[in-house]
């Protein structure tokens, strides 16, 4: 039985230490206003503006022109949101090398798999450049097809973004399985879409009870080999 693995990358494969979080702290420095991005009310607005951006339903220059409109006394140069959003992609790209870092075993984790055989690609929601640098960054040349859902103009949880999956892989979805630390997009989407789905469990979460149960739960990613050899 030809077996094949998906990952999702942000919290599974790698981790970016709220990089687009950050991103906004020092657009608004460019701007000329401090803001800390640990504050809770500051987080809480940046996650909301980013909540539309992600789900493609609000483009990159319309959420850096909303952003600079809530900062006090900016001076924004007379840049306009296409302007802002060439900077934000900057900083986005130049916080890649800093802090951006592959999940502890995720390069091992791989090597084992495509050693025995095993096809595995990545499946991670979110704008193409920017991840295709983090992973390129955190695991190096990726020995699999690397699909983003901007690119592929659909998002985890929809059946659609793991159709693609599975065609990039060339497998029955009775042979796939996916891995991924998001309870909703990456376990609950894998599993209505009929595939086994690993929970990356590594900060010791609970799941929700709401959604179905995962077909397994690891902790580190050094567990993944055993479980797909045992299934």
């Amino acid at each position: 039985m030809k077996i094949a693995i998906g990952f999702d990358f942000d919290h599974t494969l790698g981790t970016d230490g709220h990089l687009e979080r950050r991103a906004f702290g020092l657009l608004a420095g460019q701007l000329g206003v401090a803001i800390d991005v640990d504050d809770p009310i500051t987080h809480d607005l940046i996650e909301s503006m980013l909540v539309p951006f992600r789900a493609a339903e609000e483009s990159m220059a319309s959420m850096m022109a909303r952003f600079a409109a809530t900062l006090p006394n900016a001076n924004p140069r007379g840049a306009n949101g296409e302007e802002l959003a060439a900077r934000f992609r900057q900083i986005c790209y130049d916080l890649v090398d800093r802090v951006v870092e592959p999940m502890p075993g995720a390069s091992e984790c791989i090597s084992k798999l495509v050693a025995a055989g095993i096809p595995v690609g990545i499946l991670t929601n979110g704008w193409s450049q920017l991840q295709e640098r983090k992973i390129a960054h955190a695991l190096g040349d990726f020995p699999g097809p690397v699909l983003v859902s901007d690119t592929l103009n659909a998002y985890k949880p929809s059946a659609r973004a793991f159709r693609e999956l599975e065609a990039a892989l060339g497998v029955d979805p009775s042979h796939l399985w996916y891995v991924g630390d998001n309870p909703a997009a990456d376990i609950a989407g894998a599993l209505a879409y009929g595939i086994r789905a690993v929970w990356v469990n590594s900060s010791g979460q609970t799941y929700p009870e709401d959604l179905p149960p995962p077909t397994a739960v690891i902790e580190h990613l050094d567990a993944l080999a055993a479980i797909v050899r045992g299934a």
